[in-house]
């Protein structure tokens, strides 16, 4: 063999044996760094969905429904919690179910319906087109049911400014378009 030969066979041998040597450290180092990336990201979002459970619960302490009809569903509030990536989605694909299923009563599903209008616009990216939808679909399919979070109040206002309205739009024209699409879906 040449002497250039063997110089390069042992620079070859000796990166090998110091990256072999390395690649465990190093993939240990990987793999506990992502674990505890993924543990803080859990962490923070749990305490997201903590915030966002207070904050509906203050912003509804003013309610005028006297019935409860407008309280947190826990077991929705604990899939959120427990699956970061996929929970609201399934909660919300989970309500959707139970509206549909018109052998149940109108209370549940009108509730269902309600729950989905809540969690589309409270989500951490909003869908205000489809929870405002959802708000319409239940006014006008559920006459008797969550009447108070529709009656004329500065709480409905508020929640209005806060969760439902489109950029440049305000709270009377938002109401003038409600009722006129909740008046042509009753027909």
């Amino acid at each position: 063999m040449s002497h250039a030969k063997t110089k390069l066979s042992l620079v070859v041998m000796a990166c090998t044996l110091t990256f072999g040597g390395c690649m465990p450290g190093t993939i240990a180092t990987t793999v506990g760094t992502g674990y505890v990336y993924e543990q803080k990201q859990d962490q923070k979002y749990k305490h997201n969905v903590e915030r966002a459970v207070d904050q509906y619960q203050q912003d509804h302490a003013g309610s005028p429904c006297q019935h409860g009809e407008d309280r947190i569903m826990e077991p929705a509030i604990k899939i959120i919690k427990e699956h970061r990536l996929t929970g609201v989605n399934e909660v919300i694909e989970r309500l959707d179910t139970i509206y549909k299923n018109e052998s149940l009563s109108e209370n549940v599903r009108a509730g269902a319906l309600y729950n989905i209008a809540v969690l589309e616009s409270r989500r951490k990216y909003p869908n205000k087109a489809k929870a405002r939808d959802r708000f319409k679909q239940l006014y006008a399919e559920f006459p008797n049911e969550y009447r108070c979070i529709f009656e004329k109040s500065e709480w409905r206002d508020e929640m209005i400014k806060k969760q439902l309205l489109l950029p440049g739009e305000t709270v009377d024209s938002f109401l003038k378009d409600a009722r006129r699409d909740a008046e042509r879906r009753m027909q």
